[in-house]
């Protein structure tokens, strides 16, 4: 079926790891072949191994900095001789704390990686998917660009670029037979969140009943989604943007949002960072 909509080959940008690796293998399991692209040649490889083993289909391995200005060049290169129905765009650079304590470079690279190259990449795909009459793209993108946020204000103005792009790429692309959708991802587990998780306060993060954003937005933190729950809600969802949510958490976290003014909803995200996690001497051994 994937592979009548949408043709035999997905690039998937960032793939090796968490939501990045997922992706790859859901690619997979519905029997496209698939190209991942990620910096670390060795994460890479592994990941690819992995998915050729499962699924039995054909990997293309290619191991290059999305922020490289020759990008374009680079995965033309890679790809002129694929059908690239899919095209994922998962990849990002997230600077978190406060913004005049990031230097210049590391914001331009932030840039460099939610804006400068999807466009590029998406200007490399998209013209020969209408050129076919059919395609797919998602740009993953975050709740948290729907909304300011005090200590990812570079992040989540890129995050809110790809979610407008792809917004308004389903209204012109669809007509074409391509399907656009950005894919709005809240928390989600890894490693790293993780171990960020073990130091929320309970108390706090667990107020299920209540219809309070900050309540909400805490509850979301202990409950992250898993990489696999992204991965199999965007393939889902790619017939159907322009949106594309992994959880009815995330989704109504965003409605919320949208709705309420845009300085309390920055205020609230300011005291989701201040008061959701545990002093020092309360935190999980």
């Amino acid at each position: 079926m994937f592979q009548d909509r949408y043709g035999p080959w997905a690039f998937i940008a960032g793939a090796s790891m968490g939501i990045g690796r997922a992706l790859s293998l859901e690619a997979a399991s519905r029997g496209l072949n698939v190209v991942m692209n990620a910096r670390g040649a060795e994460a890479l490889a592994a990941t690819a191994a992995e998915v050729r083993a499962a699924h039995g289909v054909e990997v293309r391995e290619l191991a290059a900095d999305l922020t490289d200005p020759k990008i374009g060049e680079i995965v033309a290169a890679a790809t002129d001789d694929l059908e690239v129905g899919l095209f994922i765009y998962n990849a990002t650079v997230a600077p978190i704390g406060l913004f005049l304590t990031h230097p210049l470079q590391l914001q331009l690279q932030s840039v460099q990686a939610n804006c400068a190259t999807p466009l590029i990449l998406l200007n490399l795909f998209a013209p020969k998917m209408v050129a076919r009459g059919r395609g797919g793209i998602s740009l993953v993108s975050s709740t948290g660009g729907t909304q300011g946020a005090v200590t990812s204000a570079t992040y989540n103005a890129g995050k809110a670029f790809e979610w407008i792009l792809a917004e308004s790429l389903w209204g012109e692309l669809g007509d074409h037979g391509v399907d656009v959708t950005a894919m709005l991802v809240g928390p989600t587990a890894s490693p790293n969140f993780n171990a960020f998780k073990d130091t929320l306060d309970p108390e706090l993060c667990n107020r299920t009943d209540s219809e309070d954003l900050l309540d909400r937005m805490r509850n979301g933190l202990v409950n992250p989604a898993e990489p696999e729950q992204v991965a199999s809600a965007l393939f889902d969802g790619l017939p159907n943007g322009p949106v594309t949510w992994a959880k009815p958490l995330d989704e109504w976290i965003t409605t919320r949002s949208l709705a309420m003014p845009r300085g309390e909803v920055t205020l609230t995200w300011r005291r989701l960072m201040e008061t959701s996690t545990r002093p020092p001497e309360r935190q999980a051994r």
